[in-house]
């Protein structure tokens, strides 16, 4: 398979970073999107490169659902105030 492989401590590196983050709300935010979180995931002290795809694998095993599946960039429900965000 060519697609890069996240090893399990990766994958929990980037769950952890989600989970202390990103905080869950009511309403889309269009603001930041799967990518723009890849990004802030990648550029934090433990981030490393993960495609956009991963990304948002990540943040569904984390119980964020996205707002609309078909888009290439996901939306999900997360509040502004999130310290990942900041």
């Amino acid at each position: 398979m060519s697609e890069y492989e996240l090893s399990d401590v990766e994958k929990e590196t980037i769950y952890n970073w989600i989970m202390q983050n990103i905080i869950p709300e009511k309403t889309p935010n269009k603001n930041y999107t799967s990518y723009a979180l890849k990004n802030l995931f990648e550029a934090s002290q433990d981030g490393f490169f993960i495609t956009n795809k991963q990304f948002k694998e990540a943040m569904v095993r984390c119980n964020f659902v996205p707002v609309n599946k078909n888009k290439l960039n996901w939306e999900f429900r997360i509040s502004l105030k999130a310290p990942g965000l900041k």
